[in-house]
C-alpha cells in the first residue's frame, strides 16, 4: 500500500512538472510575438464586434483574450484586442465552418486566428485582408497564369 501510494505521489510530481514546463513555453511563445507587433496606424478601413481566439498551428494555445473584441482593419494591420496582426504576415485569411481563419507567421511562430460574427462581416473582413496584402498582385498574377 505505501508502495502505490509513494508512487501515486511521484506520478503527480512529474505531471505537475510537465504542465508548469509547458505552461512556461506557451507564456514565452506568446511573449515573443506580442514583442513583434506593430503599431496600429493609419486610416481605419472596418471596425467591427466579433468573437475571437488564437492558438499556435500547432495546437497550444496562445494566451491572448479570447471573447468579444473589437476588430479593426487598416492598410498595414489587422487589430483584434490587443492582438495586432500585421497583414504582410498573413498566409491565408477563409472562411470555415462558419468562421474566419487567419493563418498568419510571426518571429517563426505559426499562428491561427479564429474570428466568428455574422458572414457578411467575415468576407467583409476578408476581402480587405486579401486586397490589402503586399503582394496581392502577384497572388492574382499567379492564379489566372495557372489556369
Amino acid at each position: 500500500m505505501k508502495l502505490v501510494l509513494i508512487f501515486g505521489a511521484l506520478a503527480i510530481v512529474l505531471i505537475a512538472g510537465a504542465l508548469l514546463f509547458v505552461e512556461r513555453r506557451i507564456r514565452a511563445r506568446t511573449r515573443r510575438v506580442l514583442e513583434a507587433q506593430p503599431a496600429i496606424d493609419g486610416e481605419r478601413v472596418l471596425e467591427l464586434r466579433m468573437r475571437h481566439s488564437t492558438a499556435f498551428a500547432d495546437g497550444l494555445p496562445a494566451l491572448f483574450e479570447a471573447g468579444d473584441v473589437d476588430v479593426v482593419c487598416t492598410a498595414a494591420v489587422l487589430a483584434a484586442g490587443r492582438l495586432v496582426i500585421p497583414l504582410g504576415a498573413v498566409e491565408d485569411a477563409a472562411i470555415e465552418r462558419g468562421a474566419l481563419r487567419v493563418r498568419w507567421t510571426v518571429r517563426g511562430e505559426k499562428l491561427v486566428t479564429t474570428l466568428e460574427a455574422p458572414v457578411h462581416d467575415l468576407e467583409r473582413l476578408r476581402r480587405e485582408i486579401h486586397l490589402r496584402q503586399p503582394n496581392v498582385i502577384e497572388k492574382l498574377l499567379s492564379m489566372v497564369q495557372n489556369k
